[in-house]
């Protein structure tokens, strides 16, 4: 793919920019009584169910999943639409609500064919809402380790185990969950993967007090029966049922548009505070040489991995063969989280820890930015596992691994 020449459109892709931006301008105005939290862990009821409502528009439209197919829900776009799609939609800042949609790719690779027709569509048009629970209190990383056990009773499974940093504000419909299916074989062999509904009996939740306000819960399974036909590929397939949702977690299927690599808009804000804010002579910081080589910086490192994305979504919707693609764009978005925190506490120095109405400069963005950027390390794999799996798919480990099949057609 070169990068060295300017995109250019044709005139079937800009008539369809054109509809596209009709219908968000009369579809995507958020209402000016809602205020826009900096966490997803302060979205009001009333800004989180008009955001639900404006998904589900658009997955009617098949643009919630443009590229999958419509007898899935999806809206059967050619690469070049859903590319003209992604970028308008990207400029409307809408905000993020918590659905993990990564349960779609896996039930697509291993599902049943009665499975794909329930609940693609549910998924695609943004019917339900899905948390994944992987991560347990003693499993991060290490997501083979997990002890939360399915054990088989008739045709049902009785889960029990407790699941860490899931989900987001509010509630579930599905729980995307790996569970322990058979105590005797050996790691990898061992587990199932579960598309479970949330309302059933004997699941509880609890919030997580953490250091960023995003909402993230407990989640019980106490002797909780989920009939068989929730379970996604065989019995002891949920390691391999998960690395398909994991390895599109990463970053294998690319992204495009503004906000691919989900920087929160602080350049931005970096960039218009450098303009406004003084140093303490009472000149403007943007003339400080050293300011402007920040800046720059952190310019390019933010588009180095825009690219990245860009062309993991290139690779992926032209089946291009993937290796270490996906978990280096992971790796690359949670090194560019430090860095940027870094230079926000260069440029704006102790002002960047401040959220309070009088003193924190852009509005809070900075502090906010500075808590997530901590966090941003870990979820979907730390920096080091994703250093790991990138070793081993480019024969540099002594142990080799291959892609996960992560098919959506």
């Amino acid at each position: 793919m070169d990068f060295s020449t300017e995109i250019t459109y044709s005139a079937e892709q800009e008539k369809f920019r054109q509809e596209v931006s009709v219908w968000l301008s009369e579809n995507a105005q958020i209402p000016a009584e809602f205020k826009i939290p900096r966490e997803t862990g302060d979205m009001s009821h009333e800004l989180y169910n008009w955001v639900r409502e404006y998904r589900k528009k658009l997955g009617a439209k098949g643009w919630l999943a443009p590229l999958w197919p419509s007898e899935y829900g999806g809206g059967g776009l050619s690469v070049d639409m859903a590319q003209v799609l992604e970028e308008e939609l990207s400029k409307r800042k809408i905000p993020a609500i918590y659905d993990n949609r990564l349960a779609a790719p896996a039930m697509m690779v291993w599902g049943t064919e009665e499975q794909k027709q329930r609940f693609l569509p549910l998924i695609n048009k943004g019917d339900v809402i899905t948390w994944q629970a992987f991560t347990e209190p003693e499993v991060g990383s290490d997501a083979a380790s997990i002890t939360t056990s399915a054990v088989r009773d008739g045709d049902d499974f009785i889960i029990n185990g407790t699941k860490v940093y899931i989900g987001g504000p509010f509630s579930a419909d599905y729980i995307w969950t790996t569970a322990v299916t058979d105590q005797t074989s050996p790691r990898h062999r061992n587990l199932g993967a579960f598309y479970v509904p949330a309302d059933l009996p004997g699941i509880s939740f609890s919030d997580m007090e953490l250091i960023v306000n995003v909402g993230k819960r407990f989640v019980y399974y106490d002797n909780v029966r989920v009939p068989g036909e929730y379970l996604v590929g065989g019995e002891n397939q949920g390691w391999q049922v998960a690395q398909t949702s994991l390895e599109i977690e990463h970053g294998a299927g690319g992204s495009i548009g503004e906000g691919a690599s989900r920087d929160g808009g602080v350049v931005a804000a970096l960039f218009d505070y450098a303009q406004t804010a003084v140093d303490g002579a009472g000149n403007p910081l943007i003339e400080d040489p050293r300011i402007r080589d920040l800046l720059v910086e952190a310019r390019i490192e933010t588009h180095i991995v825009e690219l990245i994305a860009l062309r993991n979504y290139w690779m992926f919707n032209n089946q291009k063969r993937m290796t270490f693609h996906g978990s280096q764009n992971s790796l690359l978005r949670k090194l560019l989280a430090m860095k940027l925190g870094n230079i926000v506490l260069e440029v704006a120095g102790p002002y960047a820890m401040l959220n309070d109405s009088n003193w924190a400069p852009s509005n809070g963005v900075f502090e906010s930015h500075q808590r997530q950027a901590i966090t941003a390390h870990h979820p979907g794999g730390s920096s080091e596992i994703q250093k790991l799996i990138m070793a081993r798919r480019l024969g540099l480990s002594r142990s080799k691994e291959e892609a996960a099949p992560t098919k959506v057609a």
